[in-house]
C-alpha cells in the first residue's frame, strides 16, 4: 500500500523544476468511475501500462500491468477521459516528489510525496516551495480532472522563502525532517527532454544563481500585474 500527500504548485516553480531535470511525457486515459474501485491505461514514452485501484479496508491498493502499445492506444480510444501531463521525478532526502504539469484538459501543477506507510506519511512536513494541500480533496486527482474536469485553478503565493527553499531542493540541501524512507514509483521514469546539455559525455549544469534571478523577476512581474490600477 502507498500513502500519499499531494500539494499545488506554483506554475513558475514548476518550469524551473523542469527545465533543470527534465520531465517524462504521460496520458492517462480513465474508464467510467466505479464505487470501490477506479481503472486507467496509461501511455509513456515506449511502454503502456494499465492500472487496477481499489479500496478495502486496509485503505487503496494499487497493481498495474504492462501491456503492447497498440493495446494502450486502443483502449485510450474508449476511455471515459483523459488527463495529459509531463512528470518530473525530483530526488527529495532519501525519496522523491513527483511533480505534474498537467497539460490537458486544463493547465495545473501538482507535486505528490508517496510514502510506503501511513506513518512515514503522518510524520512528513512539506517545504517552504509546496503549495496548499489538497490531499484530501477529490477534485485534484488525475481521475477527476480526465473525466468531470476542474472549474478553475487558484493562484499559489510565491515568496522568496519558497524560492529560497526550492533552490535547496535542486542543490540537494534538504531539511532533517525530509530525511526519511519513501518509496520510489516502481515505473522506470526517462526524461523526455533534458534540461542539461552534454557534450563528450560530461554534464553542464545550470547555473541556478541565474535561475534564481530570473525567477525573482517573474515573481515581480506576477506581483505587479496583480496590483489594482
Amino acid at each position: 500500500m502507498t500513502a500519499r500527500h499531494r500539494f499545488l504548485l506554483a506554475p513558475s516553480f514548476a518550469r524551473l523544476i523542469q527545465r533543470e531535470r527534465g520531465g517524462l511525457r504521460h496520458v492517462e486515459g480513465f474508464f467510467p468511475e466505479q464505487r470501490d474501485r477506479s481503472s486507467w491505461v496509461r501511455l509513456e514514452e515506449n511502454r503502456g501500462l494499465l492500472i487496477l485501484k481499489t479500496t478495502g479496508p486496509h485503505g487503496e491498493v494499487e497493481e498495474q500491468t504492462e501491456i503492447p502499445m497498440t493495446h494502450a492506444h486502443a483502449l485510450l480510444d474508449v476511455c471515459a477521459g483523459e488527463v495529459d501531463y509531463t512528470r518530473t521525478v525530483l530526488p527529495f532526502g532519501e525519496g522523491q516528489a513527483l511533480i505534474d504539469e498537467i497539460l490537458r484538459p486544463r493547465i495545473l501543477h501538482l507535486v505528490t510525496m508517496e510514502f510506503s506507510t501511513e506513518v512515514e506519511a503522518r510524520s512528513f512536513h512539506p517545504p517552504e516551495w509546496f503549495g496548499p494541500e489538497v490531499t484530501g480533496d477529490p477534485r485534484y486527482t488525475h481521475q477527476f480532472i480526465a473525466l468531470r474536469e476542474l472549474a478553475e485553478a487558484p493562484e499559489i503565493p510565491l515568496s522568496d522563502a519558497a524560492l529560497n527553499s526550492l533552490i535547496d531542493t535542486l542543490e540537494g540541501r534538504f531539511p532533517a525532517q525530509a530525511r526519511m524512507s519513501t518509496s520510489r514509483p516502481r515505473a522506470k521514469q526517462v526524461p523526455v527532454a533534458r534540461a542539461k546539455a552534454q557534450t563528450s559525455g560530461e554534464t553542464v549544469k545550470v547555473n541556478l544563481d541565474e535561475i534564481e534571478q530570473a525567477m525573482m523577476r517573474e515573481m515581480e512581474k506576477t506581483l505587479q500585474n496583480g496590483r489594482p490600477e
